[in-house]
């Protein structure tokens, strides 16, 4: 683990503290040499099995990141929206010590900060301070991890305040698309959950309380300090907070692989029609992609941005909008996590254009499973991404949420040093092999548009009216 954790280091020194370093030299390409040889991470674990991390800073503050191990992919077509609920009843509630207000006005009155935020796989909690109010900002974690307040009035109100949200993003023709493709290719759990009135309305206090419970263990946490106070003394602080918090293992979500490939290919020849009377439309594709860990993700990187992925010189924006003017907004996107991934291509044009950039769309796609790539092209996706790769690394956000992938998702310690060569190593037959096993597994289709493409679009596939949400 030390040459990954070295990375951190040096990227808080290199990139945060010297930003003349942080640029490469004109005409050549970001290199990841420098990541081998830098000062070491502290890394230890708590005999409560908590992993915690220090970083020195030059700065005279301290700043506290949490990952708790729970988000949105652990979540079901039952409970779905239970995520978002959480991170705003605790944002209400707070914590025993600290109910309500109380916790915001703490940190205000020294000049710190809180963040929770709920993520696909993770439940953040961020504090800021001055270095001397270490103290405080640790008793505030330490109260909010071990005594949340779950009230019945926060609770509800966070419910009223998630419900209010969901009802907006089914306004929005983008929110309303991307939802309802995720919800058939993941059949409703997971990437797929899709939050509701009634799966909302069925979370508790008492259901709160116990997820909490459940997730909120030794194992489960990671915790990563920056500090200018000393190694020993921030343990110190940690461990006068956080030893009460009991033991236990990390915590995953599962996906059944083999039913959500079955639904894909049963739903393939189908376009979903979400109606919807303005003038433009929206376009969704999107099928299964593999698990991080999985050997092809460099190629099928490549392969996203070759086809969406890289801007104006990607094949759907060159062919959909610079040659024909068909949209504005158009873009393909690859996301591997721990147990699943996902591919999506959008687009949004005119309801009149709709078959025509659908089946550009499709072609695309289809030229990617059978036809190579030129070297022209494969270069070019190289050579940006190795220039934009430093970009994973700018600021301490950025470093902390890569570092916590690493460990959440137990990849080799050497994968950010690696990433680059791994790109570069992709061939043209790669790109090709890649894009027929996840393009031609299926794909799901969805349009957000008038309902008088009904008929239309029914030249190009059965088409399903549907609402928003099932």
């Amino acid at each position: 683990m030390k040459k990954i954790l070295s990375i951190y280091t040096v990227l808080l020194s290199v990139l945060l503290f010297s930003p003349d370093l942080s640029v490469a030299e004109t005409g050549k390409s970001f290199s990841s040499d420098f990541l081998s040889s830098l000062p070491e991470v502290k890394k230890n674990r708590m005999k409560n099995e908590i992993n915690f991390y220090y970083l020195e800073n030059d700065l005279p503050v301290t700043v506290i990141y949490v990952s708790i191990s729970f988000g949105k992919l652990y979540e079901n077509s039952s409970n779905a929206g239970i995520t978002e609920v959480l991170n705003k009843a605790l944002t209400i509630g707070g914590s025993a010590a600290y109910p309500g207000n109380k916790l915001n006005e703490e940190l205000e009155s020294v000049g710190g900060q809180i963040q929770i935020s709920a993520g696909w796989e993770n439940i953040g909690i961020e504090i800021k301070v001055l270095s001397k109010y270490s103290s405080l900002a640790f008793k505030i974690l330490g109260d909010i991890l071990k005594n949340p307040v779950f009230d019945e009035a926060g609770v509800k109100l966070s419910k009223k305040l998630v419900i209010e949200k969901v009802r907006r993003d089914m306004d929005e023709p983008e929110e309303a698309g991307v939802l309802k493709l995720r919800e058939i290719i993941f059949g409703g759990s997971g990437y797929g959950s899709v939050p509701t009135e009634k799966s909302i309305g069925g979370v508790d206090t008492e259901i709160l309380k116990e997820l909490w419970k459940k997730f909120v263990t030794g194992g489960n946490i990671n915790i990563a300090v920056s500090s200018s106070i000393g190694e020993r003394e921030i343990i110190t602080l940690a461990g006068s907070e956080l030893s009460e918090i009991v033991s236990g293992k990390r915590q995953y979500y599962s996906v059944d692989r083999e039913k959500v490939l079955a639904d894909i290919k049963s739903s393939s020849g189908v376009i979903y029609l979400i109606p919807s009377e303005l003038e433009q439309a929206t376009i969704y594709t999107g099928t299964l992609a593999p698990d991080i860990k999985y050997s092809g993700d460099y190629a099928l990187y490549i392969v996203n941005y070759i086809l969406g992925g890289g801007s104006f010189n990607s094949r759907l924006m060159n062919e959909i909008r610079v040659k024909r003017g068909l949209a504005y907004s158009v873009y393909s996107l690859i996301r591997n996590r721990r147990n699943t991934g996902v591919f999506i291509s959008f687009a949004q044009t005119k309801n009149e254009s709709v078959t025509e950039v659908l089946s550009l769309i499709r072609d695309n796609i289809n030229k990617m499973c059978n036809e190579p790539v030129t070297k022209e092209e494969l270069e070019w996706a190289k050579e940006s991404i190795k220039n934009s790769y430093v970009f994973k690394f700018n600021n301490i956000d950025d470093l902390l949420a890569n570092f916590f992938e690493i460990e959440y998702n137990d990849l080799d310690t050497e994968y950010f040093k690696n990433y680059l060569d791994n790109i570069n190593s992709v061939t043209q037959l790669d790109v090709t092999g890649e894009s027929s096993k996840i393009f031609k597994q299926g794909l799901v289709t969805v349009v957000v548009g008038s309902r008088k493409l009904e008929k239309e679009l029914s030249m190009m596939g059965k088409v399903v009216v549907c609402d928003r949400v099932q």
